[in-house]
């Protein structure tokens, strides 16, 4: 188990938006960079629940501060639906991959998306603008307004006409599960013009294509796919800016969708290998 040393967890920073070593590379050493002076090779998994409590009070106010606001700050561990070390080095991992400020991961790839909704529905920003296909499930949430969305299914070309006053999320997925139809991801970001676009980025991975690149401001991945690649993992995350996940943390703490430490082991485990696995993949498609 993961020690604590009285230091929060490696965790996603704005250097996340610019990795300076190779994708590949990347996906081997991301959210392991500090292993080597800990003297250890493979990160270690941290199952606590909670930790030994020094500052009572002090702590208290922490997680009334991380509650009001989902800020990650440099103090140790708390409780596991603040965060854990384990599950931490797997968003560092993804957000470096993915090229952004952060990542949060969520028990599934279904609990990630609900939590963005939520995030959204509470701004009162509850209406979606939606291009089909779309994964299954996700389609599902968004047509039975089960978070008290609205859903609004355009073609990409009537995404702009279709944006209202209370429009608070594009949805897409390119390419999309399982007719692996393709979509323009720069062309829509500019006809969300201000509104944030969600890309479902879970069939290509960041091996094919990073969203954020091209004007997503938040990329949704099951985790349980290409990402986890063994078929014993169950996951979720999104990959954005640091402002919203602030507000994904928020859901995540108050909701409970959390990833298991072992979840976060083995995908972060399964991003060592993902270039690989996914270049390999395509080449056997072709």
């Amino acid at each position: 188990m993961e020690a604590n040393t009285g230091t929060a967890p490696h965790t996603p920073s704005a250097d996340s938006a610019s990795p300076s070593r190779a994708l590949a590379t990347e996906a081997v050493h991301a959210g392991r960079d500090d292993l080597a002076e800990m003297g250890l090779h493979a990160p270690p998994i941290d199952l606590s629940t909670t930790y030994p409590s020094r500052d009572s009070r002090g702590e208290a106010a922490r997680i009334d501060a991380f509650a009001a606001e989902g800020l990650v700050d440099d103090g140790p561990p708390i409780y596991a639906r603040l965060g854990n070390p384990t599950v931490a080095r797997f968003e560092t991992a993804l957000a470096r991959l993915e090229g952004t400020e952060s990542a949060v991961a969520f028990a599934s790839g279904m609990a990630a998306l609900t939590a963005v909704l939520l995030v959204r529905g509470s701004a009162r920003l509850r209406h979606v603008v939606a291009v089909r296909p779309l994964y299954g499930c996700s389609d599902h949430l968004l047509s039975a307004g089960l978070v008290g969305t609205e859903v609004t299914w355009v073609d990409p070309e009537g995404i702009a006409d279709a944006i209202r006053p209370d429009t608070g999320l594009v949805m897409v997925e390119s390419p999309a599960n399982p007719t692996l139809a393709e979509l323009d991801l720069a062309e829509v970001a500019r006809a969300c013009g201000t509104v944030p676009l969600l890309a479902d980025n879970t069939f290509a991975t960041p091996v094919l294509q990073r969203p954020a690149e091209s004007g997503a401001r938040l990329v949704l991945h099951s985790a349980t796919k290409f990402l986890g690649g063994h078929g014993d993992v169950l996951g979720g995350v999104v990959a954005c800016d640091e402002e919203l996940a602030r507000g994904l943390r928020q859901v995540r703490f108050a909701t409970g969708g959390v990833l298991h430490p072992l979840a976060g082991y083995l995908l972060l485990r399964g991003l060592s290998t993902l270039p690989v696995r996914v270049r390999a993949a395509s080449a056997n498609a072709a």
